[in-house]
Order: structure tokens, then sequence, then C-alpha cells
């Protein structure tokens, strides 16, 4: 039996003892940590960015740069399943190692919702293409927990350019797109209507409109995708007010090239391309926390990948993720909001910390995620209350 079991068998022991001596089983918890943070944004750069580039290189990644400065960064987050999309994500996204390509144990989503049985659309996974199948929806975005699969437990799935892009669009009404793009997702008669009105608004007033970039997107999905649905979060955030917001992102992954044919797909330049124009797009969506009067005060941000890339271009001009490289097994995580402290940390944590920090933030415990809280990123009010940060690995 592991530590974490024991743990759970031992209380669950303390607690009959307990009853069998006259207490009771639902005694009051210890009150928690004071959080601040209403709402939070997850920007998974994903599909393989370097923080050689969002971290490291203000030419290329001014306004991620700017962002890490003002957070608290951990500069060395371990990721050894790098070579493998499907694991990685799934890794990240629930907390524990060794996982399948869809997720059999909980996402934040899912333990958020289930604890405090509120509305679908409090709950977003924004993402461009749903990886490059062009799914509409995705089972990537839902737990196969038996615990945690219903739909009331599911959080809404916008894939973006099934939405925003004309070519799928087919000039559908805003009641077929809801109906089409985010079935079994748990929406009231009410919160359906209310996205229905949503899109409508995107699609009168081109709210996903992203030709006013600096840094032009590249013509084409997942491309395209992935920036409308970056443009997108701030109208969201004014329409749902949504507690949690997760975006993936998949474009950075052309920079695996043609295989050395030069094709659509041309490796480090596109790659670069991909990096710049997220980097402005992450700007444009902190001036708008920064500036808003209601969600300045309590929206934190977080800014995670899955993993890196390579640490130097190869003979084709194309950056691979493959195993046994810096630059591809440790990234940098940057926590941003009114509960952490600003500064940074070259300790080894690792990917399976992220869920269990995002949902105790809400006062939920991932009790199936293997990673822990990262304590140390917190302000020492809220720290003090919290256990020690303990490397998973090291456990």
């Amino acid at each position: 039996m592991d530590r974490r079991n024991f743990l759970k068998t031992l209380s669950s022991a303390a607690t009959a003892a307990s009853i069998a001596a006259g207490g009771s089983s639902l005694a009051e918890p210890a009150p928690g940590p004071d959080f601040k943070t209403k709402h939070l944004i997850w920007i998974i750069n994903g599909n393989g960015c370097r923080k050689k580039e969002y971290y490291e290189n203000p030419e290329i990644c001014p306004n991620t740069v700017a962002l890490g400065k003002e957070s608290f960064v951990f500069e060395e987050d371990h990721n050894y399943t790098v070579s493998e999309h499907g694991n990685s994500w799934t890794e990240l996204i629930t907390g524990n190692e060794n996982q399948s390509g869809v997720p059999l144990n909980p996402t934040p989503p899912a333990y958020i919702r289930k604890a405090s049985g509120d509305k679908s659309t409090n709950y977003w996974w924004v993402n461009g293409v749903s990886y490059y199948r062009q799914w509409r929806f995705s089972e990537k975005y839902f737990s196969y927990h038996p615990d945690y699969n219903a739909e009331a437990y599911r959080p809404v799935s916008l894939t973006a350019t099934h939405v925003f892009n004309a070519h799928f669009n087919q000039r559908r009404s805003p009641a077929q797109v809801v109906a089409q793009e985010m079935p079994d997702m748990g929406m009231t008669a009410a919160e359906k209507k209310m996205m229905e009105e949503f899109i409508e608004d995107c699609f009168k007033r081109q709210l996903y409109d992203i030709t006013g970039l600096k840094n032009k997107v590249i013509p084409r999905d997942p491309f395209l995708g992935d920036a409308f649905g970056l443009q997108i979060i701030p109208h969201i955030l004014t329409a749902f007010k949504p507690r949690m917001l997760i975006f993936q992102q998949v474009g950075h992954d052309t920079g695996h090239g043609a295989g050395g044919y030069l094709r659509q797909q041309t490796g480090y330049p596109e790659y670069e391309k991909v990096a710049r124009a997220t980097d402005e797009q992450i700007g444009s969506i902190v001036r708008f926390i920064k500036n808003d009067p209601y969600f300045s005060k309590n929206t934190a941000i977080v800014v995670r990948p899955e993993f890196g890339r390579d640490d130097e271009v190869n003979l084709y001009g194309e950056v691979h993720h493959s195993s046994g490289y810096y630059y591809c097994a440790r990234s940098a995580s940057m926590w941003w909001g009114p509960d952490f402290k600003v500064g940074k940390s070259d300790m080894l944590v690792n990917r399976l910390d992220a869920v269990p920090t995002i949902t105790k933030i809400f006062g939920v415990d991932a009790v199936h995620a293997n990673g822990r809280v990262l304590t140390p990123a917190f302000k020492e009010d809220i720290a003090s209350q919290l256990p020690p940060y303990r490397s998973y690995t090291q456990a």
C-alpha cells in the first residue's frame, strides 16, 4: 500500500472510531486559506513550446516575459513524457502520471464543478481545433472516472475553428451552432439560450476577428483556430464570468516541419511565428484583466505548456520534441494573480502539480492526483496554511 492510500485508510479508521465513540462524521472542516482568486485562466501554450522563447526571449515573446516578471515562476517544471502528445496532455490536466491519451481521472473543472454543484458555463475548455482531427468536441476534455464523467460535471467545450471559421460554420444559426458544437455538457435551457445570444453577438460584432494583429496568424488551421480561441477569451469573461477557463493550443507543433521537405509546414520559422502571435494575444488578455475594474481584483493567470521542444533546430530547420533534451523536459510555469507572490524558484517541480494547485485555490482537493500543491508560489498568509511542498518524485 502506498503512502497516500495508507493515510486515507488511517483517516477512515479514525472516523469510524469517532462514530463508535459517539462522535460525528460530519464535523466542520478546519477553515482553509482565504483565497482572493475567484476566476482563473490557464493558458496551455501547448503541443511543445520552449521556455527558450516564451520565458527567456523578450524579443520574441515580450508580453509573456513581462507577465513572468510579475508572477511566481517555477523555472524547472519537469515533464519526462515529452514525445507523446496525448499522454503529456492527460498527465498535465489530471495530475496523474502514466496516463492514456484521454482523461481517466478528473480534471480541474470536474473536481470543482462536482464539489460546488454549480452550472456548466462557469467552466470552459477553449480549444482551437481539438487536436488535428478537427473534432467538434472531444472526449479528451471530459473525464472517464466513474465518479466524475456525468454531464453534470462537464465544462463547456468550445472548438473555435468550428464556430468561427466560415468553412465550418456554413451559415448556421446560433441555435444550430450550440446544438451541434456543444452537446453533452449539462447546460440548462437558460444556459443554452445565453450561449446562443453570445454566439450571435460574436457573429454580429465579429469578436473573433484577428486581422488587427501585428503578428499575422498563419492563414490555415490549426493556427486560425488557436487565434480565434485566444481572441474571444475576454468576451467569454465579460459575458459569463466563468470561474475557470482553460485554453489549449496546438499550433506550436508546426516546429516539426515536413520531414526535411519544403512543404506547407516549414519547421522553426513557422514555430516562431506561432510564438510571436500567441504572445501578442496573451498580452491583450493580460491588459484586459488589468484594466477591468472587476477582474483586476480577483483573477489569476497560469501559463504552463505540456512540454517544450528540443534544445536546437536540426539541419532541416525543424525543432522536434524528443527525450533527453533539457528544453523539452523543463518548462517554466507562471502563476500570476492576487494570491501569488512575485518571484522565481529553481526547485524541481513537475507537471503533476498544476492540478492540485489549481483546485486548492477553489477550496477543493484533487484527491485522485499524484501531484502536490505548489505552496512556495503563494503569499505568506496563504502558504503558512498549506503543507510544505514535497515533490511527488521524492515521495
